[in-house]
This record gives structure tokens, C-alpha cells and sequence, in this order.
């Protein structure tokens, strides 16, 4: 289903998701936010879903009299609970995405959207006219480390390391119970390198000009390639060592006084200039993303050494999750540091400046003293990158990709009765590693199903839609349980 408004604007036909799934509980918007890059918008807001929750009630037996004395009882409640809203998008489509967000607006006493991002400035006329709501500019970098920092404390296993030829492509990290300090690198169209020593201090302590747009704009004038996906596909092909000059090609093995091994890159494209043939578009792009990437790293290791810190997180439309570019900067990282640092990435890196920009319009509620849960069934995961496991999942146009928090009841902290929270090693089991236990699972939760919905229909004999509500689930649940089978990631 394509989704469409009430205007004339109707959605590409490649968007396959309902409008009831990308823009959930728009009727109880309370807030918005806005980060608008070069080719990616983010928009989040704030709404209160209602729920059933059931409540047990136990009952103290020591003075028990009637065999038929309950244990328990069960009652249901309404609870309504706040819920933020992240959905990404491609600025394509932001007109349309206005137009249907203004149709669906209800209950809204918002004034004021927060904005971020380069692209703030350029819609800001749009997004007035539009909503009807006074645009808010907040700055770009402020905005990506409270982001930063909101993920990596309220998501487990936000950060992973990611290991391109390992058995799971994605080793997830355990949060700790104190974030801080850390080394975020965030490679936009050049590199800024930020220092995060708490909530409210930040320094940006380096960066350069050579990122994520020199690898564009350079490959562009390479392989005549226009589009940044596209450039990375055909990296992905190539051979770096048809263009680079190595170790070996000088003297003709390693140079073993320095330590240097005979396949290290000596010189990036050093045999272009001597070899007498024309080199494939993929292997050009491919030496060019080893030469930036290698560069970042070497800067991102000094600086790291430098303050002293072994935390070190990248982001920036030149990660956005791509295998490649993640595979070429852990490279760059371990070889530098001699595996001292790795190289973290996150899971939920590409909502970082939205969520700092709704943070920022929502001081006064003080979101930061709640503890947030990811929503799983109303976000979009991270997909596998394994293109043997699903070819499709790179085709990125005309997508929305959805995170979904709800505030929970109580605020979470780390294992208050241990003494060291930290050595703890919890015994779980990681059923994206453990593919047996992972089937086992997966053929439990799928067999139970039935049952489930025919509880489900049986629990509101009155509501004469609560069979095809039940079918509704029975269907989505079935399609979350095949999506873990093939992308258990």
C-alpha cells in the first residue's frame, strides 16, 4: 500500500509500509522535532499511547484457613504511557510527509517545532507554511551528543563492534553504568572529532576537511557515479591493490626493520600514475574509501591516545550502517592501535540530531529522569548485512526506517545490589550467535500462536472486531518471526 494524504501529493509506490505504521498515535502529537540532512530528514515526536496492563495482586498465607484461599488474583487496567517517535526518511518526500502530518493533527497544543541539521534553514519556509508551527533552529553539534548520549543510556546494546567475516557480523556491546568520556567521530561531508566528558560538557577537539563529501565528490569525478550508495556498491566490488602501490610492489615482500607487512598500503593510487591501462570504476572506488577511511582512523587513534580514552564511536552519513565503511574504518582502527581500541559503532546513529533537537524542546518535561525502553514492534530493527541472507535489504529509496521509546514506570538502574555492577557477566543466551537455540526459539513462538489469538478473541467476546484485530496481530507477529529468521540482527 502506497501511503498517500488528502492533498494531491501521493507517496511514491516503492514506500510499501501503511500510513497507520509510519506515523503511529499522530492524533496525540505533543511535540515535534526536525533534523533535516542532505539527503535524509528525521522527524520525532512525543505522544500517550493507551494500553491494558494486568496487575497481580498476591495474598500473604501464613495464616491460611480454606484450601480454596486464592494465591493471586488478576486485574486489568488502563495505563496510558508516553511514547517518543522517530521516523527517517528520504527529503524526496518531506512535502508529502508535511501534507499528511497537517491532515492527521487532532489533539495538538504545539506551537514551536525544533530543528536541526543543514537542511533546517533551506525548508524552514515549508515546514511553517505547512504545520503552522514557528520553526526553532538548535545548534547541529549540541544536538547530536545529547542524542548520543540518550541512546548509549537508555538502549542495551545500542553500540556493537562490527567484524565483516565473523560467524554474527555484529558483536553488541553491554552498556555501562557510566557512559562518559568518549570519543565520538562523526564523518559527515568532513570530519568532526568531539571529546564528551559528561551531559553538558563537550569540546570539539580536531577534525578535517577530507570526509565523507571527499569520498563522494572525488569518486564522482572517478567513476562518474553521482549517487553515495551507488559509490559504495561498486567499492564493495573492487580490488584496492589494482590501483594501490603496496609494501611488496617497492621491495618486493614486507620491510621487516620497520615492521611492515609486504601487503600494507605504501602509497594510494600510486599505480595510476605508472602503469600504462585504465583502471575499473569499482577498484577506484574501492582504493579511494581506503584512503579516506585509513585517514580517519590514523586522526581518530591520535586523538584518542592523546585524551587518554578507549571509547570511540563513529557516525555520520558516511557510516549509515553500510558494511563497507564500517569494514574499512575497524580495519583502520585495529591497525593503528594494535587492537588496544576498537572501533563502536551505533545501532541507532542516524536519529542522533533528532533526538537532541526533541530533548532540547522538551527541557521543561525533564525527559533525561525517565528510563526509555526501545518499542521492538514499532521500529525497524537493524537489518543484516549478509547479502546471501536478504539481497533486498540494501534497497534504501523510498523507505522509512521507524524508532519507537516508551517511558517507563520506573526509572532503571544497574544492578543496585551488587557491590561491582560492572564485573558482572549475566548467564543469557545470544540467539544472534546461536543459531540452534535461535530455530529452537523462533518454532516455540510460532507454534504458540494460535493459542495466543484464540485467548486474544475469547478475552473480548463483546468487541465484534476483536477477531480481526486478533488476525491483524496473527499476521504481523508471523511476518516479525520470518524477518528474525532471515535477519536475526
Amino acid at each position: 500500500m502506497s501511503l498517500s494524504s488528502t492533498s494531491s501529493h501521493t507517496m511514491d509506490k516503492s514506500i510499501t509500509l501503511p500510513p497507520d505504521e509510519i506515523f503511529r498515535n499522530l492524533e496525540n502529537a505533543k511535540r515535534f522535532a526536525i533534523d533535516i540532512g542532505g539527503s535524509l530528514t528525521k522527524l520525532a515526536y512525543y505522544s500517550t499511547v493507551q494500553h491494558k496492563v494486568a496487575k497481580v495482586r498476591s495474598f500473604d498465607h501464613a495464616t491460611k484457613v480454606n484450601r480454596d484461599d486464592k494465591l493471586y488474583e488478576i486485574s486489568v487496567q488502563e495505563e496510558v504511557t508516553a511514547r517518543l517517535h522517530f521516523i527517517k526518511f528520504e527529503n524526496a518526500y518531506i512535502e508529502t510527509c508535511l501534507d499528511f502530518i497537517k491532515d492527521h493533527l487532532v489533539n495538538t497544543d504545539t506551537k514551536v517545532i525544533k530543528a536541526t541539521g543543514g537542511g533546517a534553514h533551506k525548508f524552514k519556509e515549508l515546514i511553517e507554511r505547512k504545520l503552522g508551527l514557528k520553526v526553532d533552529k538548535e545548534d547541529e553539534m549540541t544536538c547530536l551528543i545529547k542524542g548520543c548520549n540518550f541512546v548509549l543510556r537508555n538502549i542495551p546494546h545500542e553500540a556493537f563492534v562490527y567484524a565483516k567475516h565473523a560467524d554474527s557480523e555484529f558483536r553488541f556491546q553491554t552498556t555501562q553504568p557510566d557512559i562518559f568520556p568518549y570519543l565520538l567521530v562523526n564523518i559527515g561531508s568532513g570530519v568532526s572529532i568531539v571529546k564528551v566528558e559528561s551531559e553538558d560538557k563537550f569540546e570539539r577537539i580536531g577534525g578535517s576537511s577530507i570526509g565523507g563529501g571527499t569520498f563522494w565528490g572525488l569518486g564522482a569525478l572517478l567513476t562518474k557515479t553521482k549517487r553515495f550508495d551507488e559509490l559504495l556498491q561498486l567499492a564493495s566490488k573492487g580490488q584496492h591493490t589494482s590501483v594501490d602501490m603496496l609494501v611488496k610492489d617497492i621491495y618486493g615482500g614486507s620491510y621487516g626493520s620497520l615492521g611492515l607487512t609486504g601487503d600494507l598500503i605504501a602509497s594510494s593510487f600510486g599505480k595510476s600514475a605508472t602503469a600504462d591501462k585504465e583502471f575499473s570504476k569499482e577498484d577506484m572506488a574501492k582504493s579511494l574509501l581506503h584512503m579516506i577511511s585509513n585517514d580517519i582512523g590514523q586522526l581518530a587513534c591520535l586523538y584518542a591516545k592523546l585524551h587518554n580514552l578507549s571509547r570511540v564511536y563513529f557516525g555520520g552519513f558516511f557510516i549509515r550502517g553500510h558494511p563497507v565503511t564500517m569494514h574499512t574504518i575497524t580495519y583502520s582502527i585495529n591497525f593503528f592501535t594494535k587492537g588496544e581500541v576498537q572501533a563502536l559503532f551505533l545501532r541507532h546513529e542516524g536519529y542522533l540530531g533528532a533526538i537532541g533537537a526533541f530533548l532540547k524542546g522538551a527541557e521543561e518535561d525533564n525527559p533525561n529522569q525517565y528510563s526509555w525502553g526501545e518499542n521492538y514492534a514499532g521500529s525497524s530493527g537493524l537489518m543484516s548485512v549478509s547479502p546471501d541472507m536478504n539481497p533486498m535489504q540494501r534497497a534504501r529509496s523510498g523507505t522509512f526506517d521507524m524508532l519507537e521509546m516508551d517511558r517507563l514506570e520506573r526509572q532503571l538502574v544497574n544492578l543496585p545490589l551488587l557491590q561491582d555492577p560492572s564485573s558482572y557477566i549475566p548467564d543469557t543466551m545470544d540467539l544472534t550467535e546461536d543459531a540452534l537455540a535461535r530455530e529452537y526459539w523462533l518454532y516455540c513462538f510460532e507454534e504458540a500462536l494460535d493459542g495466543v489469538v484464540k485467548r486474544a478473541v475469547a478475552s473480548q467476546p463483546d468487541m465484534p472486531e476483536a477477531a480481526q484485530r486478533a488476525e491483524k496481530f496473527r499476521q504481523k507477529y508471523r511476518h516479525k518471526l520470518q524477518t528474525l529468521r532471515q535477519q536475526p540482527l
